[in-house]
């Protein structure tokens, strides 16, 4: 049930008469993936799988945060917001949801730069407008798969070729960096890779064309089987007694 398509009288009977309680928060990026996929591409990945998340279980799905922080992608394209300002701005919901009644918001995350600041918008919703610890959870989606995850490479192109064929270029396609490169040089710690890659521009200085992985490798099918994997799990995660 997408609150964007709602009228006060919907939403306000959801609450009421049929126990809606919960909301999820699709979080993604506007940011350079590669030459073959949009700009949009995390923000689309999460949208779609609150849908169908929402289709199984009770809840309203918030539209989507179009912008995260990517700073890492510098000089190539994001449009970033400050790390602050987006907890301020997701907890800023998070009040006005519980004002209208919403017990819990779970987010779902799109994007790897969003991680460290989400770990603070329970502590500040609790600091700074009294909202208990179990108002609002985070899932980053990429957990939920038997694959290791990348950046417009195989996987987020298999995702994209399921969910919107029409937005991928294949024949733009072209293999990015690979850690497994570079996995027998004694000097790899020179490289940073655990420590600077989320810094300004350090993503784009490991990876070079922007890339993480080989989207050459990338099918639909693959895209639906992690698609069926990753609802799966965060749809048993969302209803699990333990957030009660």
């Amino acid at each position: 049930m997408e609150i964007k398509t709602l009228n006060q009288s919907r939403f306000s009977d959801s609450i009421q008469n049929q126990d809606i309680k919960s909301v999820i928060l699709p979080l993604g990026s506007t940011e350079q993936h590669g030459d073959h996929l949009p700009f949009s591409t995390d923000t689309l990945i999460v949208e779609h799988i609150s849908r169908a998340i929402s289709k199984r279980v009770k809840m309203f799905v918030l539209p989507a945060i179009y912008y995260g922080v990517s700073y890492e992608h510098d000089p190539k394209f994001n449009a970033s917001v400050d790390y602050n300002t987006l907890v301020d701005f997701i907890s800023s919901v998070c009040l006005s949801m519980s004002k209208k009644g919403i017990q819990k918001v779970f987010l779902i995350n799109g994007h790897h730069g969003n991680t460290g600041l989400l770990q603070y918008v329970g502590q500040n919703i609790q600091s700074r407008y009294g909202l208990k610890s179990n108002f609002f959870y985070f899932i980053n989606y990429w957990q939920m798969i038997d694959r290791k995850f990348d950046h417009a490479g195989e996987v987020e192109t298999s995702l994209m070729m399921a969910i919107n064929p029409e937005f991928v270029d294949i024949n733009a396609a072209k293999q990015g960096f690979d850690i497994r490169d570079i996995i027998d040089d004694q000097n790899l710690f020179r490289h940073g890779i655990n420590m600077s890659i989320n810094n300004p521009g350090g993503f784009v200085k490991f990876t070079k064309n922007g890339v993480w992985g080989n989207p050459l490798k990338a099918s639909p099918e693959e895209g639906q089987r992690l698609l069926s994997q990753i609802i799966d799990k965060i749809t048993e995660l969302m209803t699990d007694p333990v957030y009660d």
